[in-house]
């Protein structure tokens, strides 16, 4: 009896018995084995990379001046983890999930504010919404006042974050198997030959025929020296060479890119153009606008959620762009002709060691 569903069908329903992968490209896809692709590492690493060595600074509503300290769950918010290492983890979680977990482990404070958030593996955690939300931890349920849940990539009436995983999982399941093509068969090229092949045998030749039966062609056929072409494999694998087609590569690193929301060059691929030194500023703008922005907005909205009403987190994303030696200098200085910025300020940005009553020099006429 034929079965009437399809493999993806049956996978997608979950219809029988019989193990199959979740892509067309029969490779599983998940946040582990996503990891795997070298693009998507890339696209995580990359953004994950650049927002958590950003310097990171608190205010009270209402002021300009940043305070002194990070409050303390900001300069530790785990155990044995830097805020740095906390970030990356964060990000890397809401990347491949679309959410992030932490659980609330000590209070501290008149107010009882959050001073230590252990964030949890994904997996161990379920949500439910049956007319409330309930959050179990190893199958445990657990107040919800104890999870900080951090989404990204919100639906309406979805109580998680889609996955961008589960959602590009036909890309990276094609540059899987791509990959796994190309290793295997230069792996199978270079290690061992054809059961069938003699010794000093070349591939792709063919013993002449010997005796008075050499060079006959069959009747009413003529002879055909043109080469096989064999058909390429997934991702544009040659078979016959185990590298990938260029295009063919480009373009699944291209759609990664896509999804993570970053350039492709960015992580390894391709721009499409020319790349010179005068849009290279232009292009770490673009960047720091469509790429880190929503995620610095859903990390400062995250991490204020743990402090106190009145105090706010914000994220200088103004290291991330850095012109050259001159032009910065010479920015400096109109700034400082303009008066709205203070040379203390100055050599605070260009980490120069403070000089005691720089601001109280008179500044050179303005020609």
């Amino acid at each position: 009896m034929r079965w009437p569903w399809q493999r993806h069908d049956r996978d997608l329903f979950r219809i029988g018995d019989i193990p199959v992968a979740s892509t067309y490209a029969a490779v599983p896809v998940n946040p582990s084995t996503a990891m795997q692709h070298s693009a998507v590492w890339a696209s995580v690493n990359l953004i994950a990379g650049s927002i958590s060595t950003l310097p990171l600074a608190a205010y009270r509503r209402g002021e300009r001046d940043p305070l002194p300290d990070l409050p303390p769950i900001l300069r530790a918010p785990s155990a044995g983890w830097s805020l740095p290492e906390f970030t990356y983890a964060l990000l890397q979680s809401l990347l491949l999930r679309g959410n992030a977990y932490g659980l609330i482990v000590d209070r501290a404070g008149a107010g009882l504010l959050p001073s230590q958030v252990e964030l949890l593996a994904p997996d161990r955690v379920t949500v439910e919404a049956n007319g409330r939300i309930i959050y179990r931890i190893d199958g445990q349920e657990v107040d919800p006042a104890s999870v900080w849940h951090v989404r990204a990539f919100t639906a309406p009436g979805q109580v998680l974050g889609l996955s961008p995983i589960a959602h590009a999982r036909q890309a990276i399941g094609l540059g899987l198997a791509a990959e796994r093509y190309a290793a295997k068969d230069v792996q199978g090229g270079a290690t061992s030959r054809r059961p069938h092949q003699r010794p000093g045998h070349q591939a792709g030749t063919r013993r002449p025929a010997q005796g008075p039966l050499a060079g006959a062609v069959p009747r009413g056929r003529t002879r055909d020296r043109r080469p096989r072409q064999r058909r390429p494999l997934p991702g544009g694998q040659h078979p016959a060479r185990g590298s990938p087609i260029p295009g063919d590569d480009r373009a699944n690193v291209a759609t990664i890119a896509r999804y993570f929301g970053v350039q492709p060059e960015l992580i390894g691929g391709e721009s499409g153009g020319s790349l010179t030194y005068a849009n290279v500023e232009q292009r770490a703008l673009d960047f720091l606008t469509f790429g880190l922005r929503p995620w610095l907005v859903r990390l400062e909205v995250a991490l204020s959620a743990l402090l106190s009403s009145t105090t706010t987190v914000k994220f200088n994303a103004a290291a991330l762009v850095r012109t050259d030696l001159l032009t910065r200098y010479q920015a400096h200085e109109s700034a400082i002709r303009a008066g709205w910025k203070l040379r203390s300020e100055v050599r605070e940005l260009e980490d120069l060691p403070p000089i005691a009553g720089i601001d109280d020099q008179e500044g050179p006429a303005v020609a």
